[in-house]
């Protein structure tokens, strides 16, 4: 971009800032959009905001409200040369806790001293009301809390804050201390005839968990009928907590390991009792847990000894099997043991091992041999937890962009059982979830288990790390009590499997649905047409799979046509059989999608005369989640929508997109497409016309995604934006959340 060009777009971009700045003179700093939370973590004090029946906290059940010491105020930022701003609040409050603030304090004319009225948030100027004391503290009136207002002045800033203070010393502020509850502020600043306003609704919760302590090591005993029951009382030792009396305190407990959260019975119902008998072993651990009544959680955790002195329990323990997914832990279910042994000149002989309820089994048998293996299997449902996000991954791998960090992924990702990790591996995984095989190559099993004894962790290729366990024969008492298995799912590298028979698959990190849109065309029977897939928001993509389904005796999708903004060759897509369109596609490296952009194209032939969203669809039968991975691994759900319009064809200038998110809680990002090589500027300001960050790039011709770093924008609050590009300026404004 020419010199002449940068000063057009520099004073052009100061002249709308000053526009818009002497617009916003004065304007407020700190104008939260949200509801903020103030937590309270100090013990209640009797003595402040307790007056029936005028208050009532639904925390405890009656009139003694909790509070909170909290800093309420108001930056406004004065004009350039102008006087300084005066400022004032109404504070609504709501004292019963029925949603309806119906106490307001306002600053130009305060209550008596530890005093509010309620009732007159109706009344004309706010006057008169019921008096309602919430200073109970035995002083005198002169020293009581009274409501003020505090001003301050830093510069060209004045900052207004609602604060306590007494008529025996009127300038001493102390911290405001409010009720728990939901309330509101209106501040309004004023400076040179012109006022701003700040409607702020706040919260004020109890945050702080509950105080609860074990009793540890308690022995307790089996009795005659092999059990014996420990109560929570004998188990707890004190509980407390800062606003909820003892009494209403809700307490819990489990085994360690039983489930997760405060602990329920079947019924729903606090459980307060475990069970131990003679299969749980000696040494247990117990957790007791307590709630408060707005649901603050706290637990600890106590040792139990649990003794069989009357030898009621039998003697031989058998030892257990299980197998356990290696990324979480859990017992894979539907797994198959068998041991396996050899006699002379014979076929291996093998005896497949009865499993139990929790998917696992127990060593009750040993064969005829000296010497026998211990294996685990399960081949079932290749596709669990496989979908073409790990192809990118195995790519980054194999690339060494990103090269596994654990040898376990190597296991997953060698699908074809070489011994290393290769394209070969990718081009099989497609075809998997293409649909064109439903079998991993050479016969794989679905899962690959290790023994659990493996310490070897680099890469499981090498070093210590067995499939089947190799035992002697001996009593089974000898045995372990835990022959355990690790478990990883064949072609899912990032541990998204799920331990039973399902293709939903573990809980993902997930984003923002997606939408695709077709337009929706009325087809006459033999035309043949090829319709856009089309992203109108566009993003930054590094694979995307999803199954599409319609009538095969209405329509035919003949192929897939890569002339979009993605590069799809024929090994991309499948027709595994009639009424099925299935497609996977990875790169590595985020592929920039701009909004509106084509994102490939559908050669559709109609049968018969029908209307194009009445015969086609994405598929939701679960196979196949349609999904796209955006440049940070996050899962978007891809939503199909049937629009009346096609793709407008690309400018021939440079076309600049809003910034993407906006607003956004870190960076951002402006989608831009160039239709030649270009010098593209982007600055970010602050409302005063300050540029706080400024970057220039040479960029080739297509789609690019310019990237507005957090740091960028250190604080919360609205930005401006600009960007020029050949002779085509936009700007904006950009919220930092």
């Amino acid at each position: 971009m020419g010199e002449g060009l940068r000063t057009y777009c520099w004073l052009a971009f100061s002249l709308s800032l000053t526009t818009l700045s002497a617009q916003q003179c004065p304007y407020i700093v700190n104008c939260p959009q949200s509801t903020p939370t103030y937590c309270d973590e100090s013990t209640n004090d009797e003595s402040l905001w307790n007056y029936a029946p005028f208050t009532y906290s639904p925390t405890i059940g009656n009139a003694d409200l909790h509070e909170a010491s909290l800093d309420l105020n108001l930056k406004i930022k004065g004009c350039n040369g102008g006087g300084l701003a005066t400022v004032s609040f109404l504070l609504y409050l709501d004292l019963d806790n029925d949603g309806l603030q119906e106490t307001v304090i306002a600053s130009g004319n305060p209550p008596p001293a530890g005093r509010v009225m309620a009732n007159n948030s109706f009344n004309p100027g706010y006057s008169g009301g019921d008096t309602v004391l919430f200073d109970y503290r035995p002083l005198p009136d002169s020293m009581l809390y009274r409501f003020a207002l505090e001003i301050t002045y830093s510069g060209d800033t004045t900052i207004g804050s609602v604060r306590f203070s007494t008529n025996a010393a009127p300038y001493d502020f102390v911290p405001v201390i409010l009720p728990e509850g939901r309330h509101r502020i209106e501040w309004r600043a004023a400076q040179d005839g012109i006022e701003r306003f700040c409607d702020r609704n706040f919260k004020i919760k109890d945050c702080k968990k509950p105080n609860i302590t074990c009793k540890t090591g308690m022995a307790v005993y089996l009795d005659v009928m092999q059990s014996a029951m420990v109560p929570l009382s004998a188990v707890l030792d004190a509980v407390s907590d800062n606003i909820t009396p003892d009494t209403q305190l809700v307490l819990g407990m489990r085994r360690v390991g039983d489930g997760f959260g405060f602990p329920l019975d079947d019924a729903g119902n606090p459980q307060d009792t475990v069970m131990f008998n003679c299969s749980t072993g000696e040494d247990q651990l117990v957790e007791l847990w307590v709630q408060d009544k707005v649901g603050n959680l706290e637990n600890c955790v106590a040792s139990i000894l649990v003794y069989d002195t009357a030898g009621v329990c039998p003697i031989l323990s058998l030892p257990s099997i299980c197998a356990r997914n290696y990324w979480n832990g859990q017992v894979i279910q539907d797994v198959v043991f068998s041991t396996e042994w050899v006699v002379p000149n014979q076929p291996p002989f093998v005896q497949t091992l009865n499993a139990y309820l929790e998917g696992c089994a127990e060593l009750n048998t040993l064969p005829p041999a000296n010497h026998f293996t211990l294996s685990a299997e399960k081949d079932t449902l290749p596709l669990n937890g496989v979908t073409t996000f790990d192809l990118v991954l195995i790519s980054k791998h194999i690339l060494a962009l990103e090269p596994f960090d654990v040898g376990w992924k190597l296991t997953a990702a060698d699908v074809n059982m070489s011994n290393s990790v290769t394209t070969f591996d990718i081009l099989e995984l497609r075809k998997l979830i293409l649909g064109l095989t439903n079998k991993l190559p050479n016969n794989t099993p679905s899962w690959r288990f290790f023994v659990d004894t493996c310490t070897v962790w680099g890469n499981p290729y090498f070093g210590d790390c067995p499939d089947a366990y190799s035992l002697l024969l001996q009593p089974i008492s000898a045995y372990p009590t835990n022959l355990s298995f690790k478990g990883v799912k064949v072609g899912d590298v990032n541990g998204t499997a799920s331990n039973v028979d399902t293709l939903q698959g573990a809980a993902e990190a997930r984003g923002s649905d997606i939408w695709l849109e077709l337009p929706d065309r009325s087809l006459k029977a033999g035309e043949t047409l090829e319709l856009p897939l089309s992203v109108p928001e566009g993003g930054q993509w590094e694979g995307v799979q999803f199954s599409m389904t319609y009538d095969p005796y209405v329509l035919e999708i003949e192929s897939v046509v890569s002339n979009g903004a993605i590069a799809l060759g024929a090994d991309n897509w499948a027709r595994p059989e009639p009424g099925i369109l299935n497609l996977s596609w990875s790169e590595v490296g985020a592929k920039p999608v701009l909004p509106g952009d084509a994102l490939l194209y559908l050669r559709i032939k109609s049968h018969t005369d029908t209307r194009l969203s009445d015969a086609l669809g994405l598929s939701n039968n679960g196979r196949m989640a349609a999904e796209a991975y955006d440049e940070v691994g996050i899962r978007h759900p891809l939503q199909l929508a049937f629009v009346e319009k096609t793709n407008n064809p690309h400018s021939t200038q440079a076309q600049i997109f809003n910034p993407m998110p906006n607003p956004t809680k870190g960076g951002a990002s402006i989608p831009l497409r160039l239709s030649a090589t270009e010098t593209v500027s982007i600055e970010i300001s602050d409302l005063a016309g300050k540029s706080v960050w400024r970057q220039t790039l040479a960029l080739d011709a297509g789609a690019h995604f310019l990237d507005i770093p957090a740091s960028a924008m250190e604080q919360s609050g609205l930005y401006l934006w600009r960007v020029c590009a050949g002779n085509v300026v936009e700007s904006g404004r950009l919220m930092r959340l």
